[in-house]
């Protein structure tokens, strides 16, 4: 019974002994732990540039200066025809139009960010967030997306 005792609790006679009085065995594991260091890699989709980069560097731009919004996303109305550097500087108003120019300038900055860096959207959920949101005609739904955008472009621009 001693003996059973002794092999639960982990304590085990030496070998060749046949007494009952148990001696300990020491088998020490320390297992070192480390620390994660601080990086200084961004975490996976904080990159962006901002509208005015892209605006102000069309060299770093991964498809033709002349592409139009209509090209890129549907619903843009009376702004298809216009390139996507020259919605780079469209600015707000009051209604639907104002917000679509809003939301076009965020959305033509997201989208270049997408093809670009590791940004917090890919491309394909780009177009599809602005084409929703343009498609429901609702002020507050389009700015709300523009908003969503303007946050996601202002990330650490690895571009500059």
């Amino acid at each position: 019974m001693a003996l059973l005792l002794a092999m639960a609790v982990g304590i085990s006679q030496p070998a060749g002994a046949t007494g009952t009085t148990p001696s300990p065995s020491v088998s020490p594991s320390v297992s070192p732990s480390v620390s994660p260091t601080p990086s200084e890699t961004p975490s996976p989709g904080a990159e962006g540039c901002t509208p005015g980069y892209w605006k102000n560097h069309p060299e770093a731009w991964p498809i033709p200066t002349t592409t139009t919004v209509g090209s890129v996303f549907t619903g843009a109305g009376i702004y298809s025809g216009t390139t996507l550097l020259a919605a780079l500087s469209f600015q707000g108003g009051t209604g639907v139009l104002g917000a679509t120019r809003i939301l076009l300038r965020a959305a033509v900055a997201a989208y270049l960010n997408s093809l670009s860096v590791d940004f917090a959207f890919s491309t394909a959920e780009v177009v599809s967030m602005v084409n929703t949101a343009l498609a429901s005609g609702d002020r507050a739904t389009i700015l709300a997306v523009a908003a969503q955008l303007d946050a996601a472009n202002n990330g650490d621009c690895p571009l500059n």
